[in-house]
């Protein structure tokens, strides 16, 4: 009866141990695996400026292209002035399309060619003092962000 209560006991030891190992992952992996996969695990390349000109408002329009390579959902982008860590806010960008195009934002892997684009802010602020990051959902786990641009 006793060795029956010891093994009881060891087993719920073993049970509680197990519980806490496996939050303790899920706690890990939810905390590191963001970080991970934007450093390792792109869902696309850097962004190539292929023309930029001023617009005659003091934006900026850019035409671009990139590499796509993993295929996830495109979430949005995010233009940014300023450098990290220290000070940096986010400005306005325009995707602007075909008005006949109404197919969907996502793009098949590969090869891609985009733009017009007008960002918020002067030639010079764009090339030397701006960055963009891209977000999708790749699983159902977090959306993925991608550094786009410098």
């Amino acid at each position: 009866m006793q060795s029956r209560l010891a093994a009881m006991g060891v087993g719920i030891v073993k049970m509680m141990c197990a519980f806490i190992l496996f939050f303790s992952f899920v706690f890990t992996l939810y905390a590191v695996g963001p970080a991970l996969e934007t450093r390792f695990f792109p869902v696309v390349s850097k962004l190539d400026i292929l023309s930029i000109r001023p617009t005659d408002d003091g934006r900026t329009e850019i035409r671009a292209a990139f590499r796509k390579i993993r295929d996830c959902e495109y979430i949005g982008m995010s233009w940014f002035v300023g450098k990290r860590p220290d000070d940096f806010e986010r400005v306005a960008v325009v995707l602007m399309r075909d008005p006949n195009d109404t197919s969907s934002p996502n793009r098949p892997v590969g090869y891609q060619k985009a733009g017009p684009w007008i960002i918020g802010l002067p030639i010079e602020q764009v090339k030397g003092n701006s960055f963009a990051q891209l977000v999708h959902r790749c699983h159902p786990f977090w959306t993925t962000t991608t550094d786009f641009f410098p």
